[in-house]
């Protein structure tokens, strides 16, 4: 399983870029929801896919939706990618 710092090291971005102050929302399980649908390429593929699209949007001056990705990257990390789990938030 991959750890944050892991991914975080593979996208070149240092773990102090990655802050996260903000809960999880309902649009934030959402956004998780499309990509889990990837999951079946493997966590760590979808982990990369998000921090691409991430960086994508910081590029564009997205911020806004760089950081709900970011929360998002957070929330898959954390293991909270199951069904059970988005549910029960």
């Amino acid at each position: 399983m991959s750890s944050v710092e892991q991914c975080a090291e593979s996208e070149r971005m240092a773990t102090p870029e990655l802050p996260l102050c903000a809960l999880p929302s309902e649009r934030h399980k959402l956004l998780l929801e499309s990509y889990r649908f990837n999951l079946k390429r493997g966590k760590p593929s979808v982990c990369k896919m998000i921090l691409e699209d991430l960086w994508r949007f910081m590029d564009l001056g997205a911020w806004e939706h760089a950081a709900d990705l970011l929360v998002v990257h957070r929330m898959l990390m954390s293991g909270c990618a199951s069904p059970e789990c988005l549910r029960a938030g």
